[in-house]
């Protein structure tokens, strides 16, 4: 009887800690990509408050901080249930996001007002009902994990479960800071820089083999040539097995517009093998008017090294009209469709340079560098202009160093609290195992 009360006792320690674990690694990893990208989740948000015709000023005031809250609190919450700290508190707020979301989830499978319910940002695509039976299982866990969390082994003591949550909260807040202020430290599009937008936009086409079926006498011959055997083989028509499926193109309907004549330029700037500027200005109406001059320099700086600078919006005439006047701007404007410019760069304006049809480099435009750096001298002692807006950030693996930052940034110091805390305890051991024993009387230092 005990040694199966031991291995009952066992079972439930193993998938208590289990759930909690993969619990905390969902909420982290969910927090986490949404808030690299917290523009993407508002705008997320805006489409199913335009789903439910939810789509008012006072609702759009709302997006933003329910967006930031949103993914500080997820993140914040797989923290603690990683680390074991505040047990009562963690497993009742996991049960009851899990509550409300299990259901929510359910109506977008029924109805699908949104294709893509935005969980996991551009990271990871989940159809809604996919959604639904993750969050149905994420459910059952956070129901048992709540009932058993006496059994949730802790990794930081109570003392310093403070520490904890206050780490959390500051390292969420400065990758929502950033993603809000500059660009998103990893970029989940199919516009990250080293993307080959040449494959991007064109779908791979699925393949089928033709089978030509013929009967004889009860008998059923498949071929894959057309021609039966001999005259007396019956033709009973074709059939078609799927070889690979296709492939849909990561960015749909790419098109850039010449606004005087309508004619689409994207394919002629995807084939163009030197470097092109795009300034994308999503909405000149909202547009950040405090680097204009900056833009400006920009431009000059492509006419005199003969590189194409084009300035694409989705804005009516009127609008970039009053932009031209307000900014001085001399170049010309192009048209594209809003959603794919908020797609192509998380900032209003921003700049994004294209050689050959890859993404070379990309920047929100206040982190844009000056386009004329310092004056270097070659061998033959003559001097030229470095392009620092080229010569930076043209890097294939951008995305994987931004990566392994953000990971040494979170591991490390949770490392370092683990060890502190560690320490303290044993400090606090040592000081209660040498304290004098109250009943015992002190020992008479004259003797």
């Amino acid at each position: 009887m005990a040694s199966a009360s031991k291995i009952r006792n066992g079972v439930s320690l193993l998938l208590t800690n289990a759930c909690r674990l993969l619990l905390a690694a969902i909420f982290i990893v969910s927090g986490f990509v949404k808030a690299v990208d917290p523009k993407g989740f508002i705008y997320k948000l805006q489409d199913y408050a335009t789903a439910f015709s939810l789509d008012n000023p006072t609702v759009s005031e709302l997006l933003m901080p329910a967006a930031l809250l949103l993914c500080g609190v997820e993140f914040v919450l797989g923290t603690m249930l990683l680390m074991g700290t505040s047990k009562r508190f963690s497993t009742v707020a996991t049960l009851a996001i899990m509550l409300f979301f299990t259901p929510w989830t359910l109506v977008l499978a029924i109805w699908n007002p949104v294709q893509d319910c935005g969980c996991f940002g551009d990271a990871f695509k989940l159809t809604n009902w996919e959604t639904f039976f993750k969050n149905l299982v994420l459910l059952l866990m956070a129901a048992y994990l709540w009932v058993k969390r006496g059994r949730i082994i802790r990794f930081i003591s109570p003392r310093g479960s403070w520490l904890v949550t206050l780490f959390a909260l500051l390292y969420i807040g400065t990758i929502e800071y950033w993603g809000m202020e500059h660009l998103p430290l990893l970029d989940f599009r199919p516009f990250a820089v080293g993307s080959n937008l040449n494959d991007a936009i064109h779908e791979v086409p699925a393949e089928y083999e033709t089978l030509y079926r013929y009967e004889k006498d009860g008998e059923v011959l498949e071929l894959r040539e057309e021609g039966a055997p001999d005259s007396t083989w019956n033709y009973l028509g074709t059939r078609s097995d799927v070889i690979s499926e296709g492939i849909p193109a990561k960015v749909q309907d790419f098109w850039i517009a010449d606004m005087t004549d309508g004619v689409d330029i994207s394919e002629k700037l995807l084939a163009d093998t030197s470097y092109t500027c795009l300034l994308i200005v999503n909405r000149v109406e909202s547009a950040d008017e405090s680097r204009v001059d900056k833009i400006n320099d920009i431009y000059d700086y492509c006419l005199e090294n003969k590189m194409g600078f084009f300035a694409i919006t989705s804005s009516l005439d009127e609008d970039i009209e009053l932009w031209s006047k307000r900014t001085g701007a001399e170049y010309s404007f192009y048209t594209a469709d809003n959603l794919l410019l908020k797609t192509m760069i998380r900032s209003n304006p921003g700049v994004l340079v294209l050689k050959n049809g890859h993404v070379v480099a990309k920047w929100n435009i206040k982190d844009a560098p000056e386009p004329y750096g310092e004056s270097v001298t070659d061998d033959t002692n003559t001097t030229k202009q470095e392009p620092p807006m080229i010569a930076q950030n043209a890097a294939d693996n951008k995305n994987l160093y931004s990566l392994f930052h953000c990971l040494f940034m979170y591991t490390v110091p949770l490392m370092m609290i683990f060890l502190l805390d560690i320490s303290t305890r044993q400090r606090n051991r040592k000081k209660e195992t040498s304290a004098p024993s109250a009943e015992e009387p002190l020992t008479n230092e004259i003797e």
